[in-house]
């Protein structure tokens, strides 16, 4: 019978990152899905006493979304969302990834299983925030009050910096099935 991970004083400093890593995780979900919401549904810019804070969805102008109609916004809130699923699927399966480790379980099939999951998410995440920007600006033409959103794509080093991770996290977990796969082959030898 295994002892639990958080016996073992080998695995102590990588439970404690874990820990640490799971709680930046969430603390970053819940900003990313607090600012999509606020920055559609709240009027801006939103003044909490001495506080002024201007949230803007990505390529819209300070106090632009006030201008839109209803289903203009409808319409961009929609066109943000599936993102924002993506991302939050990539952060939670991470997350499991990371329970996993803590649990002494690198190389278990479902450790792998979570990664790639995580790794596909984010990069599918990536993908369409970056068509969100084209998408919703011919969305806002489509249904219109007049004024023309120009169409336009913005591809940054952030996100091509992002795309190598989630490769890297992808063939990490690549290693990480073949090593199992070899590990199960040898002790088949034994």
């Amino acid at each position: 019978m295994t002892q639990p991970a958080t016996t073992h004083t080998g695995l102590v400093p990588l439970v404690r990152l874990c820990n640490i890593i799971r709680v930046l995780l969430t603390l970053f979900l819940a900003v990313e899905v607090v600012f999509f919401l606020l920055s559609w549904l709240i009027p801006m810019p939103l003044v909490l006493g001495p506080i002024h804070m201007q949230l803007n969805p990505d390529g819209i102008g300070a106090g632009s979304v006030s201008g839109l109609s209803l289903s203009q916004k409808v319409a961009g809130i929609l066109i943000g969302l599936p993102g924002l699923v993506a991302l939050t699927y990539g952060v939670v399966r991470l997350g499991k990834t990371l329970i996993q480790f803590q649990q002494g379980q690198i190389f278990a099939a479902r450790t792998i299983a979570h990664l790639r999951a995580s790794a596909g998410a984010i990069f599918l995440a990536i993908m369409l925030f970056t068509l969100e920007k084209p998408l919703r600006a011919l969305a806002f033409n489509a249904l219109g009050t007049g004024k023309t959103y120009p169409v336009s794509m913005d591809v940054t080093s952030n996100e091509l910096l992002l795309i190598l991770v989630c490769s890297l996290f992808y063939l990490i977990a690549g290693v990480m099935h073949e090593g199992r796969r070899l590990s199960e082959e040898n002790e088949g030898f034994i």
